[in-house]
């Protein structure tokens, strides 16, 4: 279980690396993709398998398809390339050690040990998975799941908006 953690872990830092280092936005979204796949992986290593199918079919299918129309409807390839500057990668190593140093902070203090929840394995195997998932969604984070779907809808429309535009 550990190496394969490390193995999906190692294949996240890769894809996610793959998001902000790649010049051309197509590559972009298609590391987004496997990033997206790899973290449904890790889902269903943590016995979560509602989550894997959720994030598969939604997130790593719908959307990202989504965005790789957009992308390709927007027609990147006319955009001007602008030269990067080194300040972008001085920008991410400082934020990068930060973020490392919060990250050990937390861990040295034990600051992920968290409280026990209520859903225990044993309360969660009486009502099901998928049941257990649906009412912490349309329940107790119903006010999130809906505000990241506006979004997810404004980003689209906006694109689409701003590509349109661009033919006209």
């Amino acid at each position: 279980m550990v190496v394969g953690f490390a193995i999906v872990a190692a294949w996240e830092i890769v894809t996610a690396a793959g998001v902000v280092a790649f010049r051309k936005p197509i590559y972009n979204a298609l590391s987004l993709v496997a990033n997206m796949l790899g973290l449904a992986v890790l889902f269903l290593m943590l016995n979560a398998q509602f989550l894997f199918a959720a994030q598969v079919i939604v997130y790593a299918g719908a959307v990202m398809v989504l965005f790789v129309f957009i992308i390709a409807l927007m027609n990147p390839e006319s955009d001007v390339a602008l030269p990067r500057r080194g300040s972008e990668w001085i920008y991410g190593a400082v934020f990068g050690v930060i973020f490392a140093a919060l990250l050990v902070s937390l861990l040295f203090n034990r600051g992920l040990t968290g409280r026990p929840g209520t859903l225990t394995p044993e309360a969660i195997a009486a009502v099901g998975n998928v049941q257990t998932v649906g009412i912490a969604l349309y329940t107790k984070f119903l006010f999130p799941v809906e505000v990241t779907s506006l979004l997810l809808l404004i980003a689209a429309v906006g694109a689409v908006y701003l590509a349109m535009r661009r033919i006209r």
